[in-house]
């Protein structure tokens, strides 16, 4: 754990040969450089006042695609992601970043400690004419550059989130949410495999659903399939959001239905989980990611949590 507790934003970077076990030291102008090498992997949560929902999940996530991409030892991993949570203000909103890139004297982790924008509001969700463009749909960080230019796209044109459909038309995500909807009182996503992130909110929410005893399935939708159904876009900063409606689909379709208070209360039940940030959250490193985070409990459509 390291010896001080920074008092604003920054960056600090992984040293594994300081003290006995490595330590996050802040990020020196000579060390700028190392920002403009590619991204491989990056992983986010929100932090409210200290505490923190699915912290394991997320550390999971982060050191699996570590290992898989960058050939990254876990228990490296393991003692990056312990300091970095060591480093998390106890007061305030902030959504820091794990970051992972290629370097010359091996791969450099490093985190990006920032505030967190408000609360977003409904989305509005911005198709761009073409199919999911990304190159490794399952792991965060790669496409993130595209995702980036897609969501600049999406505002120029009035939406707030690009909308990636598969080459045949079906719903995958956005290009920062998972995308979830209800058939009465079934919740529905899209089945998850290799192109599809493995988001953690969104297996926090299936999770909590099925244990209410309600339905959780698998679907294969195009938006045109959806008219009607109340659609939510959820991730780790902004939770769980209404979509009010889609951008330059090529049938026009209606707005979506008004769900803002039944997400609200389910929102209410993931914050009930959020904990205390501490590194005891991150496991250990023999404790590997399970590859099922964001899956589905169930595609049996008799199934109850």
């Amino acid at each position: 754990m390291n010896a001080f507790a920074p008092a604003r934003a920054g960056r600090f970077v992984w040293d594994p040969a300081a003290g006995p076990h490595g330590a996050l030291v802040p990020e020196q102008s000579t060390d700028s450089a190392s920002v403009s090498v590619p991204l491989r992997v990056a992983d986010s949560w929100l932090v409210e006042d200290g505490r923190v929902r699915a912290l394991p999940e997320h550390a999971r996530r982060f050191r699996d695609a570590c290992r898989r991409l960058l050939g990254v030892p876990s228990g490296q991993v393991t003692g990056f992601l312990r300091a970095a949570v060591g480093l998390l203000p106890s007061e305030g909103r902030w959504f820091p970043r794990v970051e992972a890139r290629p370097g010359a004297r091996g791969p450099c982790l490093s985190l990006w400690l920032r505030p967190a924008p408000p609360r977003g509001g409904p989305v509005v969700l911005w198709y761009p004419g073409a199919p999911d463009p990304r190159s490794l749909p399952w792991a965060k960080g790669p496409d993130l550059d595209v995702l980036g230019r897609l969501r600049e796209a999406s505002r120029a044109a009035g939406g707030d989130e690009p909308l990636l459909l598969s080459a045949s038309g079906h719903v995958r995500e956005g290009g920062t949410t998972s995308l979830v909807w209800w058939r009465g009182a079934s919740l529905c996503a899209p089945p998850p495999g290799p192109d599809l992130l493995p988001g953690v909110t969104r297996a926090l929410l299936t999770t909590a659903v099925a244990d209410a005893g309600h339905r959780v399935v698998s679907e294969t939708a195009t938006p045109a399939d959806l008219v009607g159904v109340p659609v939510w876009a959820v991730n780790a900063l902004h939770g769980i959001r209404p979509v009010a409606g889609w951008l330059n689909l090529a049938d026009e379709l209606p707005p979506l239905p008004d769900s803002s208070a039944e997400a609200e209360r389910w929102q209410a039940r993931l914050d009930r989980l959020a904990l205390p940030a501490h590194p005891g959250l991150v496991p250990d490193a023999d404790d590997p990611a399970s590859g099922t985070a964001g899956a589905l409990p169930s595609t049996d459509p008799q199934h109850r949590g």
